[in-house]
């Protein structure tokens, strides 16, 4: 983890609530303590970022000159930020949802992550701590449009272990400062007579911030298919399992089915799998999507994440009209996607007769005379699963309509979220009714510096940004660039921004004849380094046995 963020004059501690005078202003208040929240924190709290479009040697030099001028005029004025959740710390959502399906590895690469320092952190962070065996292969090396990039020969596109994403989260919020205000929500919000903005917490507080950036994840409520809505067995997959008397053979050996086709029906279904007991006359989970499973490695177009055609793709989206936005973020997801390594791991379950995965629709059967609490009978309009299948589990004529009935424990509700920024008590929904902006397919209509209304100092970031930073504003890398222009357009890093117009060279410490070869650059250091201690010492004219010896130690030194 890099060392810096914040001035050595600053304490690294994160102060706490009860520290905290509500007479305080603060300069700028992130409501969401995610992902969202900690990139967005990072890059105002970052005095500078490594671009990733400059090489790497170019990188390392920088980070040494930056190093040596650190306090001095290089250090921004570190701003006075503070971070409301509604848990007691950093990630706990992610931390939460990952225990629940025990999911081991991230989908998101190791250079999908919220330090906006430097795009190697993350991979860094694990050689420093020897943790190199919780990077995961995820297969995008063999891509061959990615070789040239270079970015898989150093481990960039491996997926990190979720434990190893956490901790380099929970120790880069402990390097930047900031006041955490936890256990409550934002129940209110207005601009006072200063135009500094209140918020009202649930504990009886009040936060005044001069600016404030919504990173609270997706807004709106759950899709929920026509033929199930009314079903008492139905839970979404965030809510605990409802009670089963263990002592009623009858459900438990009920299957459960998954409604859903993205990866996270994917993961609820195999993780209810871990915890089936294994039958042998039926299977034990049964995944019903509305269309065959995609098998890919990103939720979006890889194009999105190579640096050679990100920003066409980010240039594309926005100069598009309003409509074809919408569509393209409708098309960029297509109800979602599977990564090989979970289609493995499906296949080889329904080869084994524990998992059934089926196309269709559900209805819940017209003569359903089961008693609730003692499961449910449904009817699944599908395609045809028994004929013969190929080695990717791909039916190999066209599919044939069919009708199964099946009396099953519960249903699983994995369908994601209809996006809906207006939902009745939700945050959104105060600022759309206190401050109206223009909405579409329920995201917010935000600025081009993410800002929820011109000249407002309230912005979004993360998935209440798709229609302005794309279909990838949801996940890591869409975060970073989110946060980037928030922190730009608050002015956290103007301060490098006119020195370095001025002359670059001398910003970074550069010459015009720099080259990207570091050895020959640190050649000539040491060679003038060592020339002027010989200069030195042959001007010496009575040169003692200590002097020798420190001859001898810096020449030794030198080598």
């Amino acid at each position: 983890m890099n060392q810096y963020y914040i001035s050595s004059s600053q304490s690294r501690r994160v102060e706490k609530m009860n520290k905290m005078e509500e007479e305080q202003v603060f300069d700028v208040c992130i409501i969401g303590a995610g992902p969202a929240g900690l990139a967005t924190l990072s890059a105002l709290q970052s005095p500078y970022s490594l671009d990733s479009n400059i090489s790497d040697s170019q990188k390392e030099r920088a980070v040494k000159s930056l190093k040596q001028q650190q306090g001095k005029k290089m250090s921004p004025q570190e701003r006075r930020i503070c971070v409301i959740d509604p848990s007691n710390g950093w990630l706990s959502s992610w931390k939460s949802n990952f225990e629940r399906l025990e999911i081991q590895f991230l989908r998101s690469p190791a250079l999908a992550h919220p330090d906006m320092f430097d795009p190697h952190a993350l991979l860094s962070y694990a050689v420093q701590h020897g943790r190199e065996d919780e990077l995961l292969e995820s297969g995008c090396g063999d891509i061959k449009k990615l070789l040239a990039l270079g970015q898989s020969q150093i481990g960039l596109w491996k997926l990190p272990s979720t434990k190893l994403f956490v901790d380099f989260c929970l120790d880069l919020a402990k390097e930047l400062h900031h006041t955490f205000v936890g256990n409550t929500t934002v129940v209110s919000i207005k601009k006072n007579s200063r135009d500094v903005f209140e918020l009202g917490l649930s504990n009886g507080k009040v936060v005044q911030a001069e600016s404030v950036v919504l990173a609270t994840g997706a807004v709106g409520k759950p899709i929920v298919p026509v033929g199930i809505q009314d079903c008492p067995c139905l839970r979404h997959w965030t809510q605990a399992p409802k009670t089963i008397d263990e002592n009623d053979p009858a459900r438990c050996n009920l299957p459960v089915v998954v409604v859903g086709g993205g990866l996270t029906a994917v993961q609820v279904a195999l993780n209810e799998l871990r915890r089936a007991k294994a039958s042998l006359n039926s299977p034990s989970v049964i995944l019903v999507s509305n269309r065959p499973l995609v098998e890919k490695h990103f939720d979006i177009d890889i194009a999105w994440f190579d640096l050679r055609t990100t920003n066409k793709c980010i240039a594309d989206f926005y100069h598009n009209p309003m409509e074809a936005r919408k569509q393209a973020l409708r098309q960029a997801r297509r109800g979602g996607s599977v990564p090989p390594l979970y289609m493995k791991e499906l296949f080889e379950a329904e080869q084994n007769g524990r998992l059934l995965c089926l196309v269709g629709e559900i209805e819940r059967s017209c003569n359903d005379d089961l008693n609730p609490s003692r499961g449910a009978s449904i009817c699944i309009h599908h395609r045809d699963t028994t004929r013969p299948r190929d080695g990717r589990n791909n039916p190999v004529t066209e599919p044939i309509s069919a009708v199964s009935s099946y009396q099953v424990k519960e249903l699983i509700l994995a369908c994601g979220i209809q996006p809906d920024c207006e939902r009745l008590n939700s945050l959104t929904g105060m600022i759309q009714s206190k401050w109206p902006t223009r909405i579409e397919s329920g995201h917010p209509c935000v600025t081009q510096d993410l800002r929820w209304r011109e000249n407002m100092n309230l912005f979004v970031v993360g998935a209440l940004g798709s229609l302005n930073i794309g279909p990838d504003a949801g996940n890591l890398m869409g975060i970073r660039r989110a946060a980037q222009i928030v922190a730009s357009t608050l002015g956290s890093r103007n301060w490098l921004r006119e020195s370095v117009l001025v002359n670059p060279f001398e910003a970074l410490n550069w010459s015009d004849d720099d080259d990207d070869d570091d050895s020959t650059v640190e050649g000539e250091e040491e060679e003038k380094e060592r020339q002027s201690l010989e200069k030195s010492f042959l001007e010496t004219s009575d040169m003692s046995d200590t002097a020798e010896e420190s001859m001898s130690s810096s020449d030794f030194s030198l080598e």
